[in-house]
């Protein structure tokens, strides 16, 4: 990955992570980095003039993050260029808004600021590339997924889902319309790379590719050589997360007072992040029915008439020139988030920059080695709109303590040896786990762990059993777990397809206080880790239930039955926003950006992670997959909207 971090760096250190694989993530990567100047108060097209204390007005959080609104006189542009729709950012919401706009019949621009090489191997070295960052794309009800067994589902039920998880801090009609049209534009997804077979088999069917990850039973996978990715549809390029079959469960799978789904298709290849091997394609299509796209073209404003209608933007090219771009429909912004700026991410993630300041944190601290620097809401701030309200979140990683197979609903217990929370609502566990007292903490289970493993709901960072051969790997793995090896035993992950290096440790013990032992307890929290457990086999036991936390009956295990398992991870106050952030701008249902008086700002649209109205407080979500297919949906959709007018 050009300028950040890859991918695979990033789950690397997660592998050893405490958090464990809890939440390994899918991510829009619709990319800019246009740095902002560092400025002092200012009068700004959003705010008027900043508070007294230098923050933006409307926004609770330190610092002028947003700065004064560039202003690029006419003689400073070196080029025009007039389309219907210009589209800021082509990682995956940009694909999707110029994949809607050219089927609409419409002439359109995409601005990138990466280069082409960031987005496909152009050099043949077989690097894994990061342009479209995130491999899986959730959806409901396309044809794919009724094919594989997975649906039609009820999609009032799956919005319903969303708004709950987002404790009503969403628009419902942004949810809606994710969930009722992702199946329709996964099928044009998948009709288009279906027109360039002969291509595909040409380019695709020898691609030299090293640092492999997938573990296949009975196939040999080298690390490095070359690999057959010209059908990406097929297994086992393609997997939807699913549970065990052989668990029998029915859909949708209730855990917690939470509901999830099998609505994903997930393109890991050979090396995780393998999407980019149906995207081009479809990149492809669009240049060749009206796109054109410009790379390494950075956004820096938009260009509004005097009455406030977007009218294009300019953007600078490699050279560092100014070309303007007229749009005679629309702007859409798919720029992705502001995980790059560590002023914004200061400002606006209040609850997490709380948390940090009182770990001893400064804004510096939370730096991050990415380009998506929030150029797209800083452009809808300056034209008038606004990011929705705090408390504002990103895609948090981790809760609880995950073993090798993921985040599921087995007994967790913390450094005192106490259990905390309902396992099963898995959502929460985050948000619990920041407050509880940090250090050492643990899941157990027993020789019956695989009737919690083969069964859990499939929440982001699950099991993920879509190919039963994960299954069949992660059960061979678990039954050489070495017993009362001070070290542990390494078993392979059973939650991602990057399984050669996607592992957890685990412990094993003929008795608990050998277990307990071997995770670290001693004196009174192995005390109380004994006897947590005992109390939690009496709630297994009994015709109530879980009356302490109200886990599901179905997933009320006892842990009796020799060889124990148990493995630890560390819970911690403090913590740095990572993967992406989640609050865009406030729009209305057709994606038309608000200003503060939540009217119209006409022809100006966002999609992706500029798109608000989404998630709320955190990435909690029905299906894994939905961050990409979210982008991707709501790209297509003003696209669509952009296209026709």
């Amino acid at each position: 990955m050009i300028k950040g971090i890859s991918r695979r760096d990033f789950l690397k250190s997660t592998a050893a992570s405490a958090l464990g694989v809890a939440a390994m993530g899918l991510l829009s990567a619709c990319s800019t980095n246009e740095t902002q100047p560092e400025s002092t108060p200012v009068v700004t097209a959003n705010s008027g003039s900043a508070a007294a204390d230098g923050r933006v007005p409307g926004y609770c959080g330190p610092g002028d993050w947003l700065g004064e609104k560039p202003v690029v006189a006419d003689s400073e542009i070196k080029e025009e260029k007039t389309f219907d729709v210009v589209i800021l950012g082509g990682g995956h919401s940009g694909l999707g808004a110029a994949l809607g706009a050219v089927d609409e019949g419409a002439s359109v621009a995409v601005i990138e600021q990466q280069a082409w090489g960031a987005f496909v191997d152009l050099e043949n070295t077989g690097a894994n590339m990061g342009g479209w960052f995130g491999e899986d794309i959730g959806h409901v009800n396309s044809q794919f997924l009724i094919n594989r067994g997975f649906g039609p589902y009820n999609t009032g039920e799956i919005t319903s889902e969303f708004c709950l998880r987002a404790n009503g801090r969403c628009n419902p009609d942004i949810i809606r319309g994710f969930v009722q049209n992702s199946g329709a534009m996964f099928d044009r997804y998948q009709e288009i790379y279906n027109l360039y077979e002969e291509q595909r088999k040409a380019n695709d069917s020898h691609v030299f590719m090293k640092g492999t990850m997938v573990r296949i039973p009975g196939v040999e996978v080298p690390d490095e050589g070359e690999f057959d990715m010209s059908n990406m549809f097929e297994y086992p390029l393609c997997n939807t997360q699913a549970a065990y079959s052989g668990a029998k469960v029915s859909y949708p799978i209730r855990c917690g007072g939470y509901k999830t789904w099998p609505c994903n298709a997930q393109f890991y290849g050979y090396q995780g992040n393998n999407i980019e091997f149906v995207h081009k394609y479809i990149v492809q299509y669009t240049q060749e029915h009206g796109a054109e796209w410009f790379f390494e073209h950075t956004g820096v404003v938009l260009v509004q008439s005097d009455e406030g209608t977007v009218t294009g933007l300019i953007a600078k090219n490699a050279e560092g020139e100014y070309v303007k771009f007229t749009a005679n429909k629309g702007v859409i912004l798919c720029a992705g988030d502001f995980i790059g700026d560590p002023k914004m991410c200061w400002a606006l993630l209040n609850e997490g920059m709380e948390w940090a300041e009182r770990d001893g944190k400064t804004a510096e601290d939370w730096a991050s080695t990415t380009i998506r620097a929030g150029i797209g809401h800083k452009m809808g701030c300056w034209a008038g709109g606004m990011i929705e309200a705090s408390p504002r979140g990103w895609m948090a990683l981790g809760g609880g303590v995950s073993g090798p197979w993921g985040t599921c609903p087995m007994l967790m217990l913390n450094v005192e040896g106490k259990r905390f929370c309902n396992e099963g609502a898995i959502s929460q566990l985050g948000s619990v786990s920041k407050r509880q007292p940090a250090g050492l903490a643990c899941y157990v289970t027993d020789a019956n762990w695989s009737e919690t493993v083969a069964k859990a709901p499939l929440d982001h960072g699950a099991p993920n059993f879509g190919m039963d051969d994960f299954y069949d790997v992660l059960k061979a793995d678990m039954d050489a777990v070495e017993i009362g090896n001070p070290e542990g035993s390494t078993v392979t992950g059973a939650n991602l397809a990057e399984r050669k290096m996607m592992k957890g440790t685990v412990f094993a013990a003929n008795t608990l206080e050998e277990l307990a032992d071997l995770l670290g307890y001693e004196g009174e929290a192995k005390q109380n880790f004994l006897d947590s457990i005992a109390h939690y086999n009496e709630l297994c036991h009994s015709a109530e239930g879980d009356t302490d936390y109200g886990k599901d009956k179905e997933f009320m295990i006892p842990i009796e039955t020799a060889p124990f398992y148990g493995g630890t991870g560390n819970l911690s106050h403090g913590g740095n926003p990572s993967m992406v952030t989640l609050s865009g701008l406030v729009t209305d249902a057709d994606q038309n950006v608000l200003n503060k008086q939540w009217e119209k700002i006409d022809n100006l649209y966002a999609a992706g992670n500029c798109l608000g109205g989404r998630y709320g407080l955190g990435y909690s979500t029905p299906m894994a997959g939905n961050s990409v297919g979210m982008a991707m949906t709501h790209g297509w959709l003003a696209g669509h909207t952009c296209g026709k007018k």
